[in-house]
């Protein structure tokens, strides 16, 4: 998604976009994998039910209740968001990567409405995938559609959680991960 698109469908939801960050040392194919986590694992959240009319709005305030409390932002308000992008070795749209993007939450924001209606943060309103990390990579955030609700989980300390090293073991010089990916999945592994 070119820079500038991203820019202004971002500040539609609060955010403003501040640049992809590439060798973070954190790979977004593993933040993406908090759901797959279990509760004794560190696995925390919080849900609204699909067919409450206020869902957006506790959605939205259970996702920054988590946000803070696990510390995602920084002091500037800024974390890591996975951006869909076109792979480099990339024959059509759908061959993508998720690369992290840098943003800092405004003031005014709606994760959970606006930033799944613009494609940021969701695929439509009131419908949240998304994936988010600390800058240090010391928090993951996911937003997810269940069966019956949607909501936001979170894991703190996600470099130590086996089920995570594993997997980030077994992709490690897989023909679908890129180089970047790569390197930043053997960085986070040396954790």
């Amino acid at each position: 998604m070119h820079a500038e698109i991203l820019a202004r469908k971002m500040a539609d939801c609060g955010l403003r976009f501040l640049g992809f960050k590439n060798g973070t040392g954190i790979p977004p194919y593993v933040a993406g994998m908090v759901t797959s986590c279990r509760p004794d694992e560190g696995r925390r959240d919080e849900t609204v039910a699909l067919d409450d009319p206020a869902r957006v709005t506790k959605a939205n305030a259970g996702w920054f209740r988590l946000a803070t409390e696990f510390r995602l932002f920084s002091v500037e308000r800024r974390f890591l968001l996975s951006i869909r992008v076109p792979s480099p070795e990339a024959v059509d749209d759908t061959d993508v990567e998720a690369v992290w993007g840098l943003v800092e939450l405004l003031d005014d924001w709606d994760i959970m409405g606006a930033g799944c209606a613009v494609g940021i943060t969701g695929s439509q309103y009131g419908c949240p995938a998304f994936v988010m990390s600390a800058l240090d990579g010391s928090v993951f955030v996911q937003g997810t559609v269940w069966q019956e609700s949607i909501g936001t989980a979170v894991l703190s300390n996600p470099h130590l959680v086996q089920s995570l090293r594993d997997v980030a073991r077994l992709n490690v010089g897989k023909p679908y991960r890129t180089a970047a990916e790569n390197e930043d999945t053997l960085a986070w592994l040396a954790r």
